[in-house]
């Protein structure tokens, strides 16, 4: 997993900064990881119909995204599992905000 992520520090730091204030809840999803090739912070998932900023949320961590219309089951990066400290194989249930 390592290997795969991309991801610098700063996009890191950046990614784990404080949540905005005032996000628009969208909903909760259950996630399995993403394209380990499509590099950076993203969750695909039917909950928005075009690219948004935002936040996802689980067991007290929080990781900002960008979130990306998805069909299907929803989709989260690599880097984002890795900054929430997922397990690659954990199908959490996260809540999904809008900036």
């Amino acid at each position: 997993a390592a290997a795969l992520d991309k991801t610098t520090a700063a996009e890191k730091a950046a990614a784990m900064a404080t949540p905005v204030a005032g996000a628009k809840v969208l909903g909760r999803v259950v996630v399995a990881l993403g394209a380990p090739a499509e590099t950076g912070f993203w969750l695909k998932s039917g909950l928005v119909k075009t690219v948004l900023k935002g936040r996802v949320e689980v067991g007290g961590a929080s990781v900002a995204v960008e979130l990306r219309p998805g069909e299907g089951g929803a989709l989260l990066s690599l880097a984002a599992f890795r900054a929430l400290g997922l397990e690659l194989t954990d199908l959490p249930e996260v809540s999904v905000f809008a900036e």
